[in-house]
């Protein structure tokens, strides 16, 4: 029986030229050398001369030669026909016999070095291919893999049949190899707990998969005590003691997704040797995502109640403020006694007792105990009010953990020791030899009351709290976690990283000697300090104020006429849209449906597909939802979800933007605002319904609560990264993420942001990646600035230099520097996280100081180059504008429930954020190439545009565009 893993139109796509090919793969394949004159048959007419020329670039380009030449793109044929001075209309002529076309071949692939494939090659290939598949199950991928296999071995390659057979054969190896390598686990008690997994249990109404599947969506008590179950019964499961190694991490992510949107009959109905490796590679997935989900929950829970003390503490003020007042009231009549000359000093209790009565002052000292509190007010008293509902869930959290710390021997370790030997013999008091050295000042009153007792709620408060600072910075980690884990495991390990050294310092162009590195920055200051001395001293837009450095707001830039009358046409001459019809034709144009492939990639996509999966898209980029879709489009519900649950994933989100920005890059009218070296990164905040876990207050943005979602946008206009983060976590945490993720064409090498992304440490860590960071500081006038040496002097910036840099520290620790900027550019660690981790250190590590000591020049060096430059701040300014139009046109468009997200899952909102990033960067795609044709037709009608004025021009624009479509 026939294997098709691709669809008709896929086959036929694979049998032919691609329908456009870039200028550098013209240039770079299809120019012919004089060895390639020399191989064209010398006495043969135009036709068999072209046709001969293009079946030699065709072998050289993609493995293979199409049977009909006449699908090569024109621009490709038009390419060689001028090279070989003949008209391209001629290829139609080639029509030499079957002898004549073979001979032709036998003579190129002689030529180039190709040969046809033997059975040895296809038996070498599937080996090969078997490897790649237990990384990854995609056939589509696999087969564009084997295909590229083939053009490095220089083998052509075979008809598409016999390559679809080869990787179904492929992937059904790599099911039982996974299968084989599971053996040591999949015992017949492990086969018989997995199978109980799909079965439904009464006591919870569900199968055990659903509820494992099941996520929280709050950070209460009881949601804590929930996930914590989920822990005691996967490690009762024995899941902590299984050794995964010998898979692919791949292979087992892509096993666990397929576990997480299959439903249990269908799992029940797969065959072993499928069905246990995805339940074994679920469960391993199950208990990281639960660890890190719970340690993170605690966070959030203590986090919340101590913000609920605050907002206590703020109701108390309130109602203590009239007694407040009554006291200042006496304590101004007691100042004026005391103060009174007239009065003498025997009389003087007399006197104040004549005009306050002792009752009355007896009351208010009683009073005052009760108002007054600490001048630096921690509120731990308010705090304490929580202690019983934390109670609900903090002592199964200390039992179900076990927790490490990176150095020994840990007080805080010792403390919670302590906590657990407590709640397990019912004790309430605190032995008086508890540790304490990590209790600070600011507890250390409300732990140890003034008889020198240990207070059992404030001890068991600060030692969470504390417990909580410690799992945030790494000092404290757990095991079977990713975020929390021991963080020598986010770097690239100590013995690997000598063989790795000189190639990571080649691929991030950085010297291996950090004194060439300070030499070099050095030099930069030296020359920079003086001009810009020299700058401030005229007094001009960059000015000294008062030991401030002062910058004039940049001037409104005037657009001249012409520039006003082409963004009238273009505007008048835009065709309006419904935003489904521009979904269909940027496809066309792009493709990008194909990289939103099934999850388990072997269904094939029905005749009434696509316009499903164009409302699946709509309905989460738009924030329609799947119901009110349903009543637009007339698609079912249903199908709706089925669509979304196995096409529209983060990672098929992503190759679909991918794929749209790639396809923008390559506009000549793109060009013309940016070479997509130059991006940006801002946050837009988005209200949310009801309780979400990762939902945060901010009353600024928020009525409730909110989240943010953050993204990149390339000097083009188009946006190739998108994340969901919490709306009270600093920008500067995630600015990093998508630049060193990108797979686009656009190489960004320098990154703007507003004032919340910037810290010391990103300037150190774009700096050591090789890359410029340029933002716009709101408070540059304030900034500190430092000096290399104490013999580089200025005279008037003297004020703002606040010391001076410690080479020597930065020299002493610049090889883990090195090794840290290594392991993000590698992924072994995402730069948030590890951010995230050097952030919240409360004692700084040693790596912390030396980035934030490196960041202090990177930082001064660009603040100098700032001020000296109208130019650069200009073109900073202009980057982030950028962003900000492009939020507008992304407001335009996530216009259903008033912009409110309702979906509560982590993996919902990331989703619905990727579509939002791929639906505009449709728009931009089809403004961009409907605004080179009004510019071709007001070419055609008034004669030559000015190239200048094009830089102008926006695609982020969106009066034309009707989002709700007419469905």
């Amino acid at each position: 029986m026939p294997v098709q893993l691709l669809s008709a139109a896929e086959r036929a796509r694979a049998n032919r030229f691609p329908s456009a090919i870039t200028d550098e793969d013209l240039i770079t394949f299809f120019t012919l050398s004089e060895e390639d004159y020399a191989q064209i048959p010398v006495h043969a007419g135009p036709p068999a001369r072209l046709g001969f020329g293009l079946e030699l670039c065709a072998l050289r380009f993609m493995g293979f030669v199409p049977d009909d030449l006449t699908s090569a793109p024109p621009e490709a044929v038009t390419f060689v026909a001028r090279q070989l001075a003949v008209e391209p209309g001629v290829l139609a002529r080639y029509t030499g016999g079957a002898h004549t076309r073979m001979h032709h071949r036998q003579t190129i692939q002689a030529y180039l070095g190709y040969r046809r494939t033997r059975h040895e090659d296809m038996e070498r290939l599937a080996a090969w291919l078997l490897e790649r598949a237990l990384e990854h199950d995609t056939p589509a991928l696999l087969y564009a893999m084997a295909c590229e296999q083939l053009q490095r071995e220089q083998l052509v390659r075979p008809g598409v049949t016999r390559l679809e057979r080869l990787v179904a054969e492929t992937r059904q190896s790599a099911q039982a190899e996974t299968l084989r390598r599971l053996g040591p686990i999949l015992t017949e008690d492990c086969q018989h707990f997995l199978d109980t997994l799909l079965e439904p249990e009464p006591t919870r109404g569900m199968t055990p998969l659903a509820w494992l599947r099941r996520p929280a969506i709050t950070n209460s008590p009881r949601a804590i005590l929930g996930n914590l179950e989920k822990l005691v019964f996967l490690r009762a499961a024995g899941v902590e003691a299984w050794a995964l190694e010998s898979l692919n991490p791949n292979r087992l992510k892509f096993l666990a997704h397929l576990a997480r949107k299959s439903s249990a009959q269908a799992l029940q109905r797969a065959p072993a040797a499928r069905r246990y490796p995805i339940l074994v590679a679920f469960l391993a997935q199950c208990l990281a995502d639960v660890t890190d989900e719970v340690v993170e929950m605690f966070d959030r829970c203590l986090a919340e109640a101590y913000a609920r003390a605050g907002r206590d503490l703020e109701a108390f003020h309130a109602a203590m403020a009239q007694a407040t007042n009554e006291k200042v009231y006496l304590f101004r009549e007691l100042v004026r006694a005391v103060l009174d000359p007239a009065i003498a000093d025997p009389h003087l209790r007399r006197t104040i007792y004549q005009r306050i009565p002792p009752a009355v002052l007896r009351r208010a000292a009683v009073e005052s105990d009760r108002i007054i509190r600490p001048l630096d007010d921690s509120y731990f008293d308010f705090f304490e009010t929580r202690y019983g509902y934390l109670r609900q869930c903090t002592p199964a959290f200390l039992e179900t953990f076990t927790f490490h710390a990176t150095q020994l021997p840990d007080p805080l370790l010792e403390a919670v020791t302590v906590l657990q030997q407590l709640n397990t013999t019912h004790r309430r008091t605190v032995p008086p030899e508890a540790p304490m050295d990590f209790v600070s000042k600011k507890w250390r009153p409300y732990v140890v009351d003034p008889a020198g007792r240990i207070n059992r709620h404030y001890y068991e408060l600060c030692t969470l709290w504390e417990l909580r600072g410690a799992l945030r910075a790494g000092d404290v980690w757990v095991a079977s976690s990713r975020r929390y884990a021991n963080p020598d495991t986010y770097l690239i390990p100590k013995d690997r990283w000598p063989t790795l050294r000189a190639e990571i310092c080649q691929q991030l162009h950085v010297p291996k000697d950090g004194a060439l590195r300070l030499e070099q920055r050095g030099r930069e200051l030296a020359e920079l300090l003086p001009r810009v001395d020299r700058l401030v001293a005229r007094h001009g837009k960059v000015r000294i104020e008062k030991g401030h450095v002062v910058v004039s707001p940049l001037a409104a830039e005037e657009h001249p006429e012409s520039v006003l009358r082409l963004e009238e046409r273009v505007t008048s001459r835009l065709p309006l849209i419904d935003l489904p019809d521009l979904l269909i034709e940027v496809d066309q144009w792009t493709g990008f449906s194909q990289h939103l492939q099934h999850l388990n990639g072997r269904e094939p996509r029905r005749h009434d597909f696509l316009p499903v999966l164009y409302a699946s898209l709509l309905a989460q980029g738009c924030n329609f939802g799947f119901a009110r879709m349903a009543q637009m489009a007339e698609i079912p519900a249903d199908r709706l979800a089925w669509c979304t649950t196995w096409y529209v994933r983060e990672e098929t989100l992503t190759a679909a933007t991918n794929a749209l920005v790639n396809f923008h890059h390559r506009l000549p009218l793109s060009q013309r605002w940016g070479g997509g070296t130059l991006s940006s990164s801002d946050g837009q905040r988005i209200p949310v319904a009801g309780k979400i876990r990762h939902a945060t207050a901010l009353p600024r943005y928020f009525r409730h609560q909110g989240v943010t979602f953050y993204s990149w946008t390339s000097d083009q206009l188009s946006q190739y990264g998108t994340k969901v983060i919490p709306a009270t976590v600093r920008d500067a945490t995630y600015v990093l993420d998508a630049i060193l993720d990108n797979e686009t064409e656009l190489t960004i090498l320098e990154h703007a942001t507003d004032t919340a992304g910037y810290t010391e440490i990103v300037f150190a860590l774009f700096d050591l990646l090789g890359l410029q960071f340029a933002p716009r500081l709101r408070d540059i006038g304030d900034q500190q600035l430092y000096r290399l040496t104490r013999d580089q002097r200025v005279r008037h910036l003297a004020p703002r230099f606040k010391g001076t840099i410690r080479q020597e520290f930065i020299l002493r620790h610049w090889d883990e520097l090195l090794r840290l900027a290594g392991s993000l550019k590698r992924g072994w660690v995402t730069a948030s996280l590890f951010i995230s981790k050097l952030q919240a250190y409360p004692r700084q590590n040693i790596l912390t100081r030396a980035l934030q000591e490196y960041g202090r020049l990177v930082k001064t060096l660009f603040i100098l180059r700032y001020l000296e430059n109208e130019d650069y701040r200009r073109r900073i300014n202009a980057q982030l504008n950028k962003g900000e139009s492009l939020h507008a046109l992304r407001d335009f468009l996530f216009v259903a429930d008033k912009g409110v997200i309702r979906r509560k899952q982590e993996e919902a909102q990331t989703n619905q954020a990727g579509c939002l990033n791929l639906i505009t960067n449709a728009v931009v795609i089809w403004n961009t190439v409907y605004m080179q044709a009004v510019l071709d037709q007001i070419r055609a009608e008034h004669g030559a545009v000015q190239e200048d004025d094009l830089a102008h021009l926006s695609p982020a624009r969106f009066e034309h565009l009707n989002p709700y479509g007419k469905y």
